[in-house]
């Protein structure tokens, strides 16, 4: 899905497939320095995923899952998409209610998923740089 191009952010975000392919629900959202979506949804071991531009000289870059039911993990990836067996960083346990944060991240596409541990839905996640 296009996004608005932004002086803040790469072209790579715009053009690359660093993230990988654009999933179906996959957000991508440059310029901005926070990003909510309510309503997320997968099914168990399925993911749902979103991705995001960071600027250069980003000093933290923090994700929070809250709400909706069943049991989604947070995963985080500076380098492709976000997934169980390949992620820079982690929040995992039962229920929705994670927090993750990364310390200067580098410039560029950001990507993020939940995953289902069990089929989950209705979950809101935001982020904030």
């Amino acid at each position: 899905m296009p996004g608005a191009r932004s002086p803040a952010c790469s072209a790579t975000c715009h053009t690359s497939t660093r993230c990988g392919p654009t999933a179906a629900g996959a957000n991508r959202r440059a310029g901005r320095s926070s990003l909510a979506r309510d309503g997320r949804h997968a099914t168990r071991g399925d993911y749902a995923y979103l991705y995001l531009c960071i600027p250069a000289g980003t000093g933290r870059l923090t994700a929070t899952t809250s709400g909706g039911t069943g049991d989604a993990d947070l995963y985080y990836s500076s380098t492709g998409w976000a997934t169980t067996g390949s992620y820079t960083a982690k929040a995992t346990g039962s229920g929705n209610a994670h927090t993750l944060t990364v310390d200067h991240p580098a410039a560029g596409a950001h990507c993020i998923s939940l995953y289902g541990v069990r089929d989950f839905g209705q979950v809101s996640i935001a982020t904030s740089y």
